[in-house]
């Protein structure tokens, strides 16, 4: 069974914390993932023109979104199967649900902006019913209207749970954002840099950190599922078969 696997419900902490110990864990293969999908679309539009940027800089983003789902394969391999895979098989794996990852993204980010256009609150409902709806298409590889359901379903009766996760993850990760732009913002201002350059550097930073994010979703996916389909969960774990311990 894999350590990450899980039989219990966890509280936020531990949800935080072994997203933690997988990113230290598996830092090199979420970097790899990371740079694959954001640094080139960073330069290609730091490079073009303002125009062409503005499109290089919108494709950087729907892949932004197709890496959420890469990682969170990466993170079930890891946690059904005790499996360490290559950012190739990853991306093998994810294949054509990438488009189903990217549209569910979309569907959910046109929710929460009708629940602010409506009201805050029904914004942050919205963002926890479609809180692991990115892990459920990669995942179980539903389509798009189906992993929003299935997403809401999980979600039932645990808005207060999912919504402070999510949100704590989000903190840490701005206050890392910001304690780097700080340190960035010294140093150009010691050498002088040129403002375009600061602002490369500053999308460049988003490369190492930005994989929490979908570390955290996809255990809070597992964490509910457990909630909510229990001794299935642990059932479908338990009968997977034994990983071979790696030599040290």
């Amino acid at each position: 069974m894999s350590q990450l696997a899980q039989t219990r419900p966890r509280s936020i902490a531990e949800i935080i914390d072994a997203s933690f110990g997988f990113y230290r864990a598996r830092f090199g293969d979420l970097l790899v993932i990371s740079a694959l999908l954001i640094v080139p679309p960073v330069l290609l539009a730091a490079l073009a023109p303002d125009g062409i940027g503005l499109v290089i800089r919108f494709i950087g983003n729907l892949m932004y979104i197709a890496g959420q789902g890469a990682i969170a394969i990466l993170v079930a391999a890891a946690i059904e199967r005790n499996e360490t895979i290559s950012a190739g098989e990853v991306f093998r794996r994810l294949g054509r649900k990438w488009i189903t990852v990217i549209l569910v993204s979309i569907s959910a980010g046109l929710m929460m902006f009708i629940g602010f256009v409506l009201l805050i609150i029904p914004a942050f409902i919205a963002l926890a019913w479609t809180a692991t709806a990115v892990p459920v298409a990669a995942i179980e590889g539903l389509s798009s209207g189906d992993s929003i359901t299935r997403s809401r379903a999980l979600a039932r009766g645990r808005i207060g749970h999912i919504l402070g996760t999510m949100l704590l993850v989000w903190l840490i990760l701005f206050l890392l954002f910001i304690g780097a732009a700080l340190v960035l913002g010294i140093v150009v201002a010691m050498l002088h840099v040129p403002t375009s350059f600061v602002t490369l550097l500053v999308q460049l930073v988003m490369v190492p950190v930005f994989p929490l994010v979908g570390v955290v979703a996809t255990m809070l996916y597992y964490d509910l599922r457990v909630r909510s389909d229990g001794a299935d969960v642990a059932a479908m774990i338990d009968a997977l078969p034994a990983t071979p311990a790696q030599s040290a």
